[in-house]
């Protein structure tokens, strides 16, 4: 038998032929429940995370770990200061001194691990701190690993190949080590926002300049005057006069390298000190010539001794000229070479050189260029087939015109 719901129960049944009971939808109430609460219905497969909060350091633990296990860095590897760890589990807390300092601040360095644990996303934008910069300066700063901890790696290498500049850049450094943590993290903050502007720093080249490498042209390396780097390099400084001159006209040198567009003709520009520097002593040789590019007098120079020594002499006196003779020549050569470039519309890096190859033509075949228009490129018309070329008599002229004989080019 079928009820009227579609069921099938037995003839002999005793219960009643009415339908089965349907359970009533279940209701919800979100009345009373806390915020950001999620309703589950029946049957609802859910997963369930439990986020425990993030575990904070401990002053005490981290004490606790710094008094007798600090020589060998325990209390930065609990506080997640991992470079820190390794630095002094190899040096025995930086020579004891980093462990002595780390008793004294060690509030601040539980702090700062407390707050990047509580803000992970903001871990890369840590600034360097002074305290840390004169931990790694004393006394292991003598192999520039302050350098390496401020991120001046080829300060860091220049250190530890020359003992901190023979002690010197390592003592001037204890100065201005606060203001080299402040550039440091105002050059990360630029390099994160990609806004870093190139320039160099005034005390960097005189630590560069004034110590003993300045007499191999480390400063002017550093400020990318290659050319009388390696004159330095080759002339110890110029027999020392260049070095020290350097010394005194540093600043001039610096914010010629921070702006190069300002001088009118960019890293060409000649200057008189630059001149004379190289006039003196080894003028005789030319080397103030080839530096104003003017190769012919050099290379004369070069063979007769600057002139037998009375060029040389008078070269002395007239060098204002000479250098601003030069500027000029270099300015009108830019001039030229500018409005060359703008006749035929192209750019100076855009000079591409084509080459175009045809098959060979049969014996007797002219083949006529047409002209192409200045500024403008247009390749050639390709020619036309062999059978072509012989249904019309065996020439033919590019573009459908015939050739007449006259200044006809054979290939």
């Amino acid at each position: 038998m079928t009820t009227d719901n579609g069921k099938t129960r037995n003839e002999g049944d005793s219960r009643s032929d009415l339908p089965y009971p349907v359970a009533p939808p279940p209701t919800t109430t979100t009345a009373g429940l806390p915020p950001n609460s999620v309703t589950v219905m029946p049957g609802q497969n859910v997963t369930v995370v439990i986020a425990h909060p993030p575990a904070l350091k401990s002053l005490a633990e981290a004490y606790l770990l710094c008094v007798p296990l600090g020589l060998l860095g325990f209390h930065h590897f609990y506080l997640r200061r991992y470079g820190f760890g390794f630095l002094y589990f190899f040096t025995l807390g930086a020579c004891g001194v980093g462990w002595l300092v780390d008793l004294i601040r060690m509030p601040a360095l539980v702090k700062e691990a407390n707050r990047r644990i509580q803000h992970p996303e903001n871990d890369d934008v840590t600034d360097l701190s002074v305290c840390d910069a004169y931990i790694t300066w004393f006394p292991l700063g003598i192999i520039g690993l302050h350098h390496y901890y401020l991120r001046n790696y080829h300060w860091g290498v220049a250190y530890t190949f020359t003992a901190g500049f023979f002690g010197i850049g390592w003592i001037v450094d204890a100065f201005r080590l606060p203001f080299m943590v402040r550039a440091t993290n105002r050059r990360l903050e630029l390099e994160r926002t990609n806004t870093l502007p190139h320039s160099y720093s005034l005390g960097e080249a005189y630590v560069l300049g004034v110590t003993p490498a300045g007499l191999f042209g480390a400063h002017h390396f550093y400020l990318g005057r290659t050319g009388f780097g390696v004159f330095y390099l080759v002339t110890l400084g110029g027999c020392g006069v260049g070095w020290i001159v350097d010394w005194f006209r540093m600043k001039w040198l610096v914010q010629r390298a921070n702006n190069p567009d300002r001088q009118v003709l960019g890293k060409r520009h000649k200057f008189v000190d630059d001149a004379y520097l190289l006039a003196f002593p080894f003028g005789i040789f030319g080397l103030h010539h080839f530096y104003l590019e003017r190769m012919v007098w050099g290379v004369l120079y070069a063979c007769t001794v600057g002139l037998f020594g009375i060029g040389w002499l008078v070269d002395l006196c007239r060098m204002p000229c000479l250098v601003s003779d030069a500027n000029k020549r270099i300015e009108e050569e830019l001039r030229i070479m500018a409005e060359i470039r703008q006749q035929i519309g192209i750019q100076p890096s855009a000079i591409i050189r084509r080459e175009i190859f045809y098959p060979p033509l049969p014996a007797g075949t002219v083949y006529q260029m047409n002209p192409v228009p200045s500024g403008s490129y247009a390749p050639p018309t390709q020619p036309p087939s062999y059978e072509d070329t012989m249904a019309t008599g065996g020439s033919l002229a590019v573009g459908g015109a015939k050739n007449e004989g006259n200044d006809r080019e054979k290939f």
